[in-house]
């Protein structure tokens, strides 16, 4: 962990500052010792891996890293797609470049690291994290050379331990479906990203239309891996230009939009047609009735 990562990082318990532990500060990168919070929790970075999962007694089922591509690899061929031109594809949709700030949830194994570090280039940077221990172990052994612009740790995807407003853009791949709670998942995406900057949320899920044919039929046949669906009503109030699309042999959904300052407005001070009354007259009166 670099100690550049301090302007941003964020108890995920109360979302105050964290402090560094007082004998590591001045070493950079950071390989071991204790983020804490006025809160009363404290964060352990072992191996530069700051470990900012919360709640801290979460349990989750480690996953297989090694087992991953596998499984990846399987899919693709299966969908007769090339996985690595369709990480590129996603990547182009958060329209980043050189100099940006990107965050990835939920990581993995990093496939999609590669194409992060090359759009942000040498001035950008790159966070990710994963809830898996062995998903982030394996992404750090799998970056090509020393990357002084990424910045791995452990968290949670429903509990951001960033400050608001401190990306250009998020990247989601592939956990959507299994967050209890999606729509806190999305809002904490929405809440770090700047004004203006994009949103991917994406996952395994079927295009509707194919989901009768032949095409479809088989693909069902692997138990639900593939019958999510875009949860819609999860996506926060301050979505603009939101969009979904299928990509990956139209089988992984795709959330795709743009945050906003505040939710729609109404102008509840408009006449109702052919009356003076207004929209806010009219509520209002309601109010009073049910009031008695």
């Amino acid at each position: 962990m670099h100690q550049t990562a301090m302007t941003i990082l964020r108890c995920p318990a109360c979302g105050a500052e964290l402090t560094l532990e007082p004998s590591v500060v001045g070493l950079d990168p950071v390989e071991r010792g204790q983020l804490t919070c006025g809160c009363g929790v404290a964060y352990p970075i072992v191996g530069g891996v700051p470990d900012l999962v919360f709640p801290r007694g979460q349990r989750y089922g480690e996953e297989n890293a090694e087992t991953y591509d596998r499984d990846i690899r399987f899919i693709a061929r299966l969908l007769n797609e090339n996985e690595d031109e369709v990480r590129a594809a996603a990547v182009d949709l958060l329209e980043i470049g050189p100099g940006s700030r990107v965050l990835e949830v939920a990581c993995g194994p990093g496939p999609n690291l590669p194409h992060l570090v090359k759009r942000v280039g040498p001035n950008g940077t790159v966070y990710a994290f994963d809830i898996s221990p062995s998903m982030v172990r394996l992404a750090a052994q799998r970056l090509q050379s020393p990357a002084p612009n990424v910045e791995l740790l452990l968290g949670n995807g429903v509990c951001l331990p960033f400050a608001d407003r401190s990306f250009d853009a998020v990247l989601h791949i592939g956990t959507l479906n299994r967050f209890d709670d999606a729509k806190r998942a999305l809002s904490e995406m929405a809440r770090v990203v700047r004004v203006g900057g994009r949103v991917l949320a994406a996952d395994e899920g079927l295009a509707p239309w194919l989901l009768s044919n032949e095409y479809g039929s088989v693909l069902m046949r692997f138990g639900g891996l593939f019958k999510g669906s875009p949860p819609l009503d999860a996506i926060p109030a301050v979505a603009e230009q939101v969009s979904v699309r299928w990509l990956m042999g139209y089988a992984y959904f795709a959330i795709l939009f743009r945050v906003g300052t505040c939710p729609p407005r109404l102008n509840l001070d408009v006449p109702l047609p052919g009356r003076t009354v207004t929209v806010r007259d009219v509520l209002d009166a309601q109010a009073r009735k049910a009031l008695g």
